[in-house]
């Protein structure tokens, strides 16, 4: 089996799979027509790996998983990717699950280099599409339905709305806080920051399309904070709204100002006919709003996001508890007694067999008057002396 990024050669691969592919990231494909084959070329180019990226399979002995393509694409400022393409699509003459899975596994051990910590993939609501993410590691975010409106009313808005400034980067994030349930603030951002000085970019500050947009404000009329924020993200034929209001709220009127403000920003732009917008599944008190004018609901979504681990080095304070000083130690009960009465200590050594040893004693040094010369000392060997001629023995003689 080979997994490989893409290369030159691989442009019939290529061509042959553009055309079954699916697209996912619908935010992006409504706003701009991306070619698979634009994005696949530029990765090959050392100025563009740092955005996008194109990975293929080939398994020539496999006969249901031989060939598949995935790309991806980093958001900008952030250690997070989105799954933009995979081919061939499931329904398609060649196309299986294991080939998704597959991508997928090794896409997300390839992009672990890069220090992405999060994988996030927009694809239709489908059980067969969801299954397929679910066991190549993949947990459901939200389900987001996409209303469209083919034609902006005109009339007039008196909202008092004021472009969005770097300085309510602060009021924004509050404003997030309050308007997106937990779990989904938890999986959105994900664990703690890779580098130690890195701060946490919530959805509400990120452009994650490299388009333009335009920021509009709502001041809360009870107190100092924001109540809304709507964002138009502009594309060559339509335009993207997100917003930003607490919609469990009855009181619906700040949520129809940020609609009116923005409807008539983009009937006034010219080429723009369209206008979509996301209503996520803790957003169902805007769907009624949305009917009133004139949206309709165009695809159901299902937003999947995978953690991927990465290595952090870091410098932790361990505490140790101190130790507190005693005045002194108090012998235990089973402590054993000096004696001195003992020679030797007889041990038994597996059957009948003893070993006599010196028992041990302690050292104690004596008084200098009373230290005798104990050392063995070396007195060469003389032979004794011969005998006079007169003390010798007649022994033997006659």
């Amino acid at each position: 089996m080979s997994f490989r990024p893409f290369y030159l050669g691989d442009a019939l691969l290529l061509q042959r799979l553009r055309n079954v592919s699916t697209p996912l990231q619908i935010e992006r494909t409504l706003l701009q027509s991306n070619s698979p084959v634009r994005t696949a070329l530029r990765s090959c180019f050392p100025w563009y790996r740092h955005s996008s990226f194109t990975y293929v399979l080939r398994q020539e002995e496999n006969g249901l998983a031989r060939e598949g393509l995935i790309q991806l694409r980093i958001r900008p400022h952030t250690h997070e990717a989105d799954v933009t393409l995979l081919s061939p699509a499931l329904d398609a003459h060649r196309g299986h699950p294991a080939i998704w899975q597959k991508l997928l596994t090794y896409s997300a051990q390839h992009i672990f280099r890069k220090k992405v910590c999060r994988l996030f993939s927009d694809l239709p609501d489908q059980p067969l599409l969801v299954n397929t993410f679910r066991q190549a590691g993949f947990a459901p975010l939200t389900q987001v339905t996409v209303w469209r409106l083919d034609s902006a009313p005109r009339d007039p808005s008196d909202a008092a709305l004021r472009p969005q400034k770097p300085a309510d980067a602060a009021e924004l994030e509050k404003l997030y806080h309050r308007t997106t349930p937990l779990p989904i603030q938890q999986l959105e951002n994900g664990p703690a920051p890779i580098e130690p000085g890195e701060d946490r970019i919530p959805p509400i500050l990120s452009n994650p399309h490299h388009v333009h947009m335009s920021g509009y404000v709502l001041g809360d009329d009870r107190g100092p904070g924001l109540a809304g924020c709507v964002q138009i993200f502009w594309g060559k034929s339509g335009a993207w709204l997100r917003l930003w209001v607490d919609t469990n709220d009855p009181d619906t009127r700040n949520a129809h100002l940020l609609l009116d403000f923005a409807l008539q920003r983009i009937a006034e732009a010219p080429l723009v006919d369209r206008a979509y917008i996301g209503v996520r599944a803790y957003q169902t008190g805007l769907n009624t709003l949305l009917s009133d004018y004139g949206f309709a609901p165009f695809t159901d979504r299902v937003i999947m996001v995978r953690n991927i681990l990465q290595w952090q080095r870091r410098t932790v304070d361990q505490r140790m508890p101190a130790l507190k000083t005693v005045r002194g130690a108090v012998p235990g009960s089973l402590a054993i007694p000096k004696f001195e009465g003992a020679d030797a200590i007889l041990r038994t050594h597996g059957g009948n067999q003893t070993e006599r040893r010196p028992g041990h004693r302690p050292y104690r040094p004596q008084p200098a008057a009373a230290v005798r010369d104990t050392r063995r000392r070396t007195v060469p060997w003389r032979h004794p002396p011969p005998r006079a001629a007169t003390e010798q023995s007649s022994r033997g003689r006659p």
